[in-house]
Formats: structure tokens, sequence, C-alpha cells
């Protein structure tokens, strides 16, 4: 027998059709963090992932009341005058300006 899809792993028909509704960067601004949270516990969106060293993490971790929230895989900061790194001593992960890499290419040069 094969195993459960998706949809029936979440309660559907195998031929429903699903739209799941991610919010991005939880974690990064105060603004962000209240935005996807009304809109997870309004029912608008499915999920969110955090952005653990973003400077508002712990304000959404706070937030948190069971909502379906990821980890978002954090390795660049582009922002100009907003910056973050990594939690811990990582100096592979850095750029030449001390938080984490603008660009992909910078983020590459780095690794």
């Amino acid at each position: 027998m094969a195993a459960p899809s998706l949809n029936e792993r979440l309660g559907h028909a195998p031929s429903d059709k699903l739209v799941i509704i991610s919010c991005d960067d939880l974690g990064a601004f105060q603004a962000a963090n209240a935005g996807v949270y009304d809109a997870l516990r309004k029912g608008v969106a499915t999920c969110a992932s955090l952005m653990v060293p973003a400077p508002w993490a712990r304000d959404a971790v706070a937030m948190y009341s069971g909502e379906d929230i990821g980890v978002h895989l954090t390795l660049n900061s582009e922002h100009e005058n907003y910056r973050w790194g990594p939690l811990t001593q990582s100096p592979s992960l850095l750029s030449g300006e001390g938080g984490f890499p603008r660009t992909i290419d910078d983020l590459w040069e780095h690794a």
C-alpha cells in the first residue's frame, strides 16, 4: 500500500486542491511580526517561518501561541541600515562589514 499523500496527511482527499500560504520573514521587523500573527490567527495564512538571527525574533517568540512556525534559514542581510548576523561566532558567515553578506555573490565569497 502506498504512503498517504500530503493531502491525505492534512486530512483532505487525494484529489483536493490545496493552497498553503506561508508568511516569510517573521522576526525581521515588529510590523512583520504583527502582520504575520494577524494573518495566521485570522486564517488568512497557513504557516510562517522565523528568522532567528533577526532583531525582532525574540518578540515573535514571545507572541507565539501554538501557530505553525518553522525556521527560515538566514544567511544574508540585504538591508542597507538594518543588519544582522549569526548568533554564534561564525567568521565564515560574515561579510567584510561584520554582518551577514548583503548579496548572493558576497555570500559565496565568504562561505
